[in-house]
């Protein structure tokens, strides 16, 4: 499984190239125009499938654009049409984005996905926002070990971001209605998995077998597994504030623990300096 684990972090690292050269030079550009961009990126990598795994959305790639009072930012679901990369939705100096997209490695099935939120305006409250949602994020992934089970570490998470965050619907299926879901494992990087040969067929497998870290699941991580951590979280006491999402996927190979985070260059590229500082 060891192999598999390194092209999980490799396909991560893919995805993180090709978010970077998506987002130059974005003044004004459109969900769909970004989403195109990113669409391109993906086909120019022959390791990978040509379409994320994750669709709907088309492609499985999720682009959504708001200004204040950053509506469109509070979405249902990335299933919804009416949420689907538009040319009307422009990014602009105060728009805040969410960029995600499910790249996945054509040999092996591996998931590389990645998601985060991009905002280069002037509101410093905005800001602060960003990078809170993006620590309380990165801690539940601090936290996760080898024998803790994702009930355990769903409750970690319950207690650490309550009365600070409120936590929005990430993905919403009528056959896996949750609560607090906040990830999945990857599947076949803990278990052997015939996933078919087609990318419909490997498409259905991973969204069949994947298991989501919510209360009730009782899984207990392996000493060799992938799984993501993800979370769109808003403030609990400022509704006006934008949903924040950022997307983690935590390695252990044999024990061994590595966060996929991906976000450094990405932050310099997006014009976010402050969450580096």
């Amino acid at each position: 499984m060891s192999d598999l684990i390194a092209k999980i972090i490799q396909t991560r690292k893919t995805a993180e190239e090709i978010a970077i050269k998506s987002l130059e030079n974005i003044g004004n550009i459109s969900e769909a125009e970004l989403r195109d961009r990113i669409l391109a990126g993906m086909r120019s990598k022959k390791e990978l499938w040509e379409e994320g795994y994750y669709s709907p959305p088309p492609t499985g790639i999720g682009v959504i654009f708001d200004r204040k009072p950053f509506a469109r930012l509070k979405y249902d679901s990335l299933r919804s049409p009416e949420y689907w990369p538009n040319i009307a939705s422009k990014f602009g100096k105060e728009t805040a984005g969410m960029i995600y997209f499910s790249p996945m490695d054509r040999q092996t099935n591996m998931l590389g996905d990645i998601g985060f939120t991009i905002y280069r305006g002037s509101d410093v409250e905005v800001k602060k926002h960003i990078k809170k949602a993006y620590k309380a994020i990165l801690a539940i992934a601090q936290y996760a070990n080898v024998g803790m089970s994702f009930s355990d570490l769903c409750s970690f998470a319950t207690l650490s971001l309550k009365d600070k965050f409120k936590i929005s619907r990430w993905i919403t299926r009528s056959s896996n209605p949750v609560g607090m879901n906040l990830g999945h494992t990857v599947p076949g990087s803990y278990e052997d998995l015939d996933f078919g040969k087609s990318f419909k067929e490997v498409k259905d497998t991973i969204e069949k077998k994947r298991i989501f870290i919510k209360e009730t699941q009782n899984f207990r991580i392996p000493e060799t597994c992938a799984f993501t951590i993800e979370s769109r979280l808003e403030d609990a006491q400022k509704p006006q504030l934008p949903s924040i999402h950022f997307h983690f996927i935590v390695c252990f190979d044999k024990g061994k623990k590595t966060i996929l985070n991906n976000f450094e260059e990405i932050f310099k590229v997006a014009g976010m300096d402050y969450m580096n500082a």
